[in-house]
């Protein structure tokens, strides 16, 4: 549900479920500096590698950009150098502030990710562990199918049209909408025009906050 007051668009939700990467922390220096390296090892494209990285698991980009290469040995190889180095990851603007306005049972993270290198990075940023984190390990198809957003919402005991997702990347948003929920885009990683599909683009977390919270509603305020 939405609604206008003033300059600010109120969203209405009982859960919010946030993607990681590009949303809640700023890790893409880090990522991309990881991917560089294991392309140049590879005599890959780095441009190319580095374009098809965000918002999808490991394994399924490396079974598109390489896929002489054995991609569940190197999945875990990339995902396990990104655990122990998480040198440059911060919390996105705004992620901290929004966190501490909602409830435990008001959110949770659907990331593509494993979740030993989710939950390395969130410390790294200084940000609270949901208590749901569905990670690429979790599921059987990554985004842009919409399994992790429909599992992180019946886990979440609620439908999914409860839901509200806050993502990155097209294909979150693409699976986000396959689940039937609809999605705020966040500028981090892509322009706006990349993620014009998004019911709503905002620059930053910053221009989101709770104005009320009751146990079966999130009142979401947009300033634009």
């Amino acid at each position: 549900m939405t609604k206008k007051k003033d300059h600010t668009k109120v969203l209405i939700c009982r859960v919010l479920l946030f993607d990681l990467d590009g949303v809640l922390v700023d890790s893409i220096a880090n990522v991309e500096r990881h991917w560089g390296d294991w392309a140049q090892r590879h005599q890959l494209d780095v441009k190319q590698v580095q374009a098809a990285i965000h918002g999808r698991r490991t394994i399924d980009t490396i079974r598109e950009v390489a896929p002489n290469l054995p991609a569940e040995q190197e999945a875990r190889y990339l995902d396990d150098i990104q655990t122990l180095d998480t040198k440059g990851v911060v919390a996105t603007k705004g992620a901290a502030e929004l966190l501490t306005q909602l409830a435990p049972e008001q959110w949770a993270i659907v990331t593509s990710g494993p979740a030993i290198l989710a939950k390395a990075r969130l410390r790294a940023a200084g940000l609270p562990l949901p208590r749901l984190l569905i990670s690429g390990n979790d599921v059987k198809q990554g985004k842009p199918h919409p399994e992790g957003y429909l599992k992180g919402a019946e886990l979440m005991q609620a439908e999914p049209e409860e839901c509200l997702v806050i993502e990155d990347s097209l294909p979150g948003i693409q699976a986000a909408h396959t689940a039937h929920i609809p999605a705020i885009a966040v500028g981090t990683t892509h322009p706006r025009t990349e993620l014009k599909s998004a019911e709503l683009w905002i620059p930053s977390l910053e221009l989101l906050s709770i104005i009320d919270s009751e146990e079966d509603e999130i009142a979401l305020a947009v300033s634009e």
